[in-house]
């Protein structure tokens, strides 16, 4: 049987995906407090159940401001992890599925597929928060993929994530895990790859 490893996107397929400083700075906000009020959309935006445009809104009113560009598209700018898509070719070369599963949004979504073409051509699936409408760490967002990927039990299921909640959640399932910080050789032996 062949074993199925889920990729999350951000800060692990692609690096450089944080928008947040540079939002508040543009504004002349205070890092800090525009994260912590930041934090309170974002699980309705990862979910798919909230727009861009709706948070602009909110940043509007609550800061007294005025947006008239795409922020999260403005300042996202990642570069690919190019030894990682090599590591998921071989895991692919012998029989294994790899798979995209990563919390993300529309505009960030369709700016990874303008830049890196080479995703799409080097996974098996992808599963976008926002289309799912679930997100890490709900337990609801691997059993999803797990259903779609025909998969009945954890023993043969791998993830990788730089999130440790994210990664505590799906080991707490019984899924393997592997908490990515930009070591490929530790990434490596736990592909083995």
């Amino acid at each position: 049987m062949s074993r199925l490893y889920i990729f999350d996107m951000g800060e692990v397929v692609i690096l450089g995906v944080r928008t947040l400083g540079a939002m508040a700075a543009q504004y002349g906000l205070d890092y800090e407090s525009f994260r912590a009020d930041y934090a309170l959309y974002d699980k309705p935006l990862m979910d798919g159940y909230m727009d861009p445009d709706n948070y602009y809104r909110h940043m509007e009113k609550k800061y007294r401001i005025k947006i008239d560009e795409d922020l999260f598209v403005k300042y996202f700018n990642p570069t690919l992890n190019v030894p990682l898509i090599e590591m998921v070719g071989k895991i692919r070369a012998r029989g294994d599925r790899a798979v995209i599963g990563s919390n993300t949004f529309a505009p960030h979504w369709e700016v990874i597929f303008e830049r890196f073409r080479e995703i799409p051509i080097n996974f098996d699936a992808l599963y976008a928060s926002h289309l799912m409408h679930i997100s890490k760490p709900e337990p609801a967002f691997w059993r999803t993929i797990c259903d779609k990927e025909n998969i009945s039990s954890y023993d043969d299921v791998y993830f990788i994530d730089d999130r440790q909640d994210n990664v505590s959640a799906a080991g707490g399932m019984g899924i393997h895990v592997h908490r990515y910080l930009g070591d490929n050789a530790l990434l490596a032996g736990f592909l083995e790859v």
